[in-house]
């Protein structure tokens, strides 16, 4: 009799165990669907914020590395510029402050790295 408690016991402790860790599944594959949304918005405010600035006539070619973070709202504010180049550091500053993610996909405090390279096209 105990023997059929304790084979009962561990059946019912091993089942419990599957069923959580599949709802852990579900529940880090919304996570990371929500993070691929959010990571596609910022991709979009990006692209379409910080380019090449064509009506310049300074020499405005290099890297930056930058890493924005997201804020409620939406707002977008930079964490961090590696750039050698002032000029590029100046652009992307002013460009960063006219971008805004959807305020439903925002994940607050959420940090994002872009290595961003700035060349005139001949």
């Amino acid at each position: 009799m105990k023997s059929i408690a304790l084979t009962l016991s561990i059946l019912f402790s091993v089942l419990l165990n599957l069923t959580a860790s599949a709802d852990n599944t579900d529940v880090n594959r919304d996570k990371n669907k929500r993070k691929t949304e959010l990571k596609r918005s910022m991709d979009k405010e990006v692209n379409k914020h910080i380019f090449y600035p064509q009506s310049t006539k300074e020499n405005i070619e290099g890297t930056a590395d930058v890493m924005l973070q997201v804020y409620p709202e939406g707002d977008v504010r930079i964490v961090l510029i590696q750039t050698n180049n002032p000029l590029i550091k100046k652009f992307i500053e002013s460009q960063v402050r006219k971008m805004k993610v959807d305020k439903d996909s925002v994940v607050i405090g959420e940090v994002f790295r872009y290595r961003l390279t700035f060349k005139k096209s001949a």
